[in-house]
């Protein structure tokens, strides 16, 4: 009579010990799924905040470039250095063209330009 009596309690109970393992494994499932999510998201906004960075800082190695095009003409020396508020540009000039290394804080970009050749008979 010992037995019966304790079986009959486990069905009257909160449920089998099974119902309580398929909960375990949901709430560990969930626990998971949100993980993954919150991973994606942080490498997501790295990301951004990273091509955000990238694209400032090669937007402002082009604008330096064409302030020193600008200038250019004036120079006294083809081949030097060009320093401005946030840097300094390296500059050479070669048979065609002109190479400008813009270095802006631990970045350089590096552009070329060609040389323009005037036709005109001023």
């Amino acid at each position: 009579m010992w037995l019966p009596s304790r079986m009959e309690n486990k069905k009257k109970g909160h449920g089998s010990s099974n119902s309580q393992g398929g909960i375990l494994l949901s709430v560990l499932l969930a626990i998971f799924l949100f993980s993954f999510l919150l991973l994606n998201l942080t490498t997501s906004y790295h990301q951004t905040a990273d091509l955000t960075k990238r694209t400032e800082q090669l937007y402002e190695a082009k604008i330096a470039k064409e302030l020193f095009l600008a200038d250019y003409p004036k120079l006294k020396n083809k081949n030097g250095v060009w320093k401005f508020n946030k840097g300094e540009i390296a500059y050479e000039t070669e048979v065609n063209r002109l190479v400008m290394n813009v270095k802006i804080k631990k970045k350089t970009h590096q552009f070329f330009e060609k040389n323009r050749t005037s036709n005109s008979s001023d």
